[in-house]
């Protein structure tokens, strides 16, 4: 090992002002979002005696459990290597007593009395590969640095429960306001079209926002910004497919199309909509954020937020209108012209998406190259030159993983991945310390460099 001594980059001041004022924003988003779910689903269940007020009520607890283990999971990685694990399975367990609480709360005590727990049990059943499939191709979108499940997950969760609750008092509200103001006919179903987009956007836009401000330092760029909308709104399209293919059962059941009408709807949502509904029009809040990241001015933050939120408003209004206005037929045909509205509406916006993705995919990378080739020429042993060209490319980590399993099986494997990530880690740690993006201390970097070189001892030769 070189004897060469590592030089310290430019660096932000490690008590940065923005840490306590950003905890602070997400304390009162956080409280706001509380006070809104509570005072909202009491006046829902006391003054409307609806679903949705009976829903918003009960599900105040399973938003408490998800709330608990986001908490819990996130002050785990402060505490030892030896505690993490405990506080890791408890906000597991947790965010998974969440979700199968608010999934009994939209099945069973919505619509048993039609539907039965079994149907609503085989709906959700039916939606889980699904969205697990979705979120692994959303997690694996980000070539250079994947993200952590456990923020992947957190992300899921917020949207399937926290969001949906948050809809399910906005919509009530909206719709009783709508019907008293404006008579039926086109404004009224413009003015229920736009309350889809606009209090959906909102509430899965809350949790990306959340998650931008507790876990600032694991949320880089654009890239980062997608992966976290995306799986926000792969959690809410789950929990909304669901809820969609019970009722509809319950709906069609009597006249013997009960199975094909849940089967359409999961079809519709699931497969055809997986990526192109709400992953993508929630990926454009999250790209906003992204790109406020690391822009230098507030305004010029503001703007970036700002306008991710409207372009996920604007793309998710443009489909419900079609829809309200121009109704699928329930013919064989519309098989097809489901397909085709897909495809021009919310193809363009997919498209938007993935193009900022890979313009996001390119500057990330060219970045971490950048700081993987300071680090190698300090001599410091955490990245060695001819490791740059590897760790630069997807294939090539793969392929060194291979070689390693080739040589000491899955043990060896995992070793390489380790060091790797490690590796990336520590050249995007650098790259937001140059440009002043991160409010870490600087003692954190050092300890991961010492980390890498106890990695490099594991792994074998």
């Amino acid at each position: 090992m070189s004897t060469n001594t590592y030089t310290t980059p430019p660096a932000a001041n490690p008590h940065s002002r923005l840490r306590p004022l950003r905890y602070g924003i997400a304390i009162a988003v956080a409280a706001v979002v509380v006070v809104a779910l509570i005072a909202s689903s009491l006046l829902n269940y006391v003054y409307l005696d609806s679903i949705p007020g009976r829903t918003s009520l009960y599900g105040l607890l399973a938003v408490a459990l998800i709330a608990l283990g986001t908490y819990i999971g996130v002050r785990a990685f402060t505490r030892d290597r030896a505690s993490r694990r405990k506080h890791l399975i408890r906000a597991g367990v947790l965010l998974g007593l969440g979700t199968l609480l608010w999934l009994l709360v939209i099945d069973v005590f919505v619509f048993t009395q039609s539907a039965g727990p079994g149907v609503a049990a085989l709906c959700a059943l039916a939606c889980l590969p699904t969205t697990a499939f979705g979120l692994l191709v959303v997690r694996r979108m980000d070539r250079n640095e994947k993200e952590p499940w456990r923020l992947v997950l957190v992300a899921a969760a917020w949207g399937a429960i926290v969001a949906t609750s948050l809809v399910i008092w906005g919509e009530t509200l909206w719709d009783q306001t709508t019907q008293r103001l404006l008579v039926p006919g086109p404004g009224l179903d413009a003015a229920s079209a736009f309350s889809a987009g606009l209090l959906e956007e909102l509430a899965k836009g809350t949790a990306v926002v959340l998650l931008f401000l507790v876990m600032r330092n694991d949320f880089d760029d654009v890239v980062d910004g997608i992966v976290y909308g995306a799986a926000v709104g792969l959690g809410f399209n789950f929990m909304e497919s669901v809820a969609y293919m019970t009722n509809l059962f319950a709906v069609f059941n009597p006249e013997g199309f009960g199975w094909y009408a849940a089967g359409f709807q999961w079809y519709g949502r699931q497969v055809l909509g997986l990526f192109f509904g709400h992953a993508t029009y929630t990926a454009f809040i999250g790209a906003g954020l992204g790109v406020a990241r690391q822009l230098p001015k507030k305004r010029q933050k503001a703007f970036a937020i700002i306008s991710g939120f409207l372009i996920a408003i604007a793309a998710h209004f443009s489909w419900d209108a079609w829809v309200t206005f121009f109704p699928i037929d329930s013919t064989l045909f519309g098989l097809v012209e489901i397909h085709l509205r897909t495809l021009i509406m919310t193809g363009p916006f997919t498209a938007a998406v993935i193009a900022l993705l890979l313009f996001g995919i390119r500057y990330e990378a060219m970045g971490l190259v950048d700081q993987m080739q300071k680090e190698a020429a300090t001599g410091s042993g955490t990245i060695l030159p001819e490791e740059i060209p590897i760790l630069a490319s997807p294939w090539r980590r793969l392929k060194q993983r291979l070689a390693a399993f080739r040589r000491g099986g899955l043990p060896a494997y995992f070793k390489v991945a380790r060091l790797q990530s490690a590796q990336l880690d520590l050249a995007m740690e650098r790259w937001h310390r140059e440009r002043q993006e991160i409010d870490a201390p600087l003692e954190a970097e050092e300890a991961l460099r010492q980390r890498l070189i106890e990695l490099r001892h594991w792994v074998p030769a």
